[in-house]
């Protein structure tokens, strides 16, 4: 009796330090989710401190009436699709490198880490040195006798179709897709990949027949969170961004520093917007990942029921 005491004395002083560790999470968290909350409470005009008492929707339409507002939207969800898709595909063919491998030397692991440490202002410098009209490549090609060497870097750099960007991003994102599906992929393939294998299935289609749909889950996890971040990234877009279109990042941050305090709930109808479309992002997310096997789940149970009756 005495030990189940101690026991449950035991258990409760555990549950007590985890909730005290978790505790400066949940305060930074609370402050972060009030900033946001102030911030969509101005976004519709609602602001005492300027004379500003009415909630209006004034803000939002001026927003979805402005040509320049559906430009950035575009071009910012273009970006971040594109870094994306191309980051997840490219950082899916490392990992089936990796898998093809007898075994991944230390060098290997470690050269991958090297771009995820490095910051994307850092990789926004190392972009315009090697990809720029007077970079180090342009240079290179010009020295071997190309004389328009230059003009094939101007469509990268500072152009309305954002390529340096994307560039810049999948620096950094590709070995974060292949860090983040690698022990998953590897998993699988060790059990279920191997199987299949050993039914006559080559590498490749074992690869991309078993390994790949099992792993969607993990895979678009790694997509959704490239997308929000090149969506709501403002340093990358700013260095290497055209003057327009805008990403939508940037031009909610001059809409901030407009010296009128009047125009500061547009600043932040921007910011709304930017969360909408996050959510938005989320939900669908979450039913390309979730709802087949809710569907299908749903479906065994009504069949279950029918033939119960």
């Amino acid at each position: 009796m005495k030990w189940q005491e101690n026991k449950m004395e035991l258990t409760k002083k555990k549950r007590f330090y985890a909730v005290l560790l978790f505790m400066p999470q949940f305060i930074l968290s609370l402050f972060l989710l009030l900033g946001v909350m102030i911030g969509i409470v101005q976004s519709f005009g609602y602001i005492p401190s300027l004379n500003l008492n009415e909630f209006s929707l004034t803000y939002y339409q001026d927003l979805l009436n402005d040509k320049q507002f559906k430009q950035s939207v575009f071009f910012s969800l273009k970006i971040a699709f594109y870094s994306a898709f191309l980051s997840t595909i490219m950082g899916l063919a490392w990992a089936y490198f990796w898998l093809v491998q007898e075994k991944l030397s230390r060098w290997q692991q470690t050269l991958v880490k090297i771009p995820i440490i490095v910051p994307h202002l850092v990789v926004a410098l190392f972009t315009l040195q090697l990809f720029g009209r007077t970079g180090i490549f342009a240079r290179i090609l010009f020295a071997m006798g190309i004389s328009n060497a230059q003009a094939w870097f101007d469509a990268l750099m500072f152009q309305p179709n954002g390529w340096g960007i994307i560039f810049s991003f999948m620096w950094k994102e590709i070995p974060f897709v292949l860090f983040y599906c690698y022990p998953i992929i590897s998993s699988i393939n060790n059990k279920l990949g191997e199987a299949a294998q050993t039914l006559g299935a080559s590498r490749l289609q074992s690869f991309i027949k078993i390994v790949l749909p099992l792993s969607k889950n993990t895979i678009l996890a790694a997509f959704f969170i490239i997308f929000m971040y090149a969506f709501g990234s403002y340093e990358l877009a700013a260095l290497l961004g055209p003057t327009l279109p805008k990403a939508l990042p940037i031009a909610a941050y001059q809409a901030y520093m407009h010296p009128d305090l009047s125009q500061r709930p547009l600043a932040m109808a921007y910011n709304g917007i930017l969360i909408l479309i996050s959510l938005i992002a989320v939900v669908v997310i979450y039913l390309i990942a979730f709802y087949p096997q809710l569907k299908k789940q749903l479906f065994s149970e009504e069949k279950v029921g029918r033939d119960v009756s």
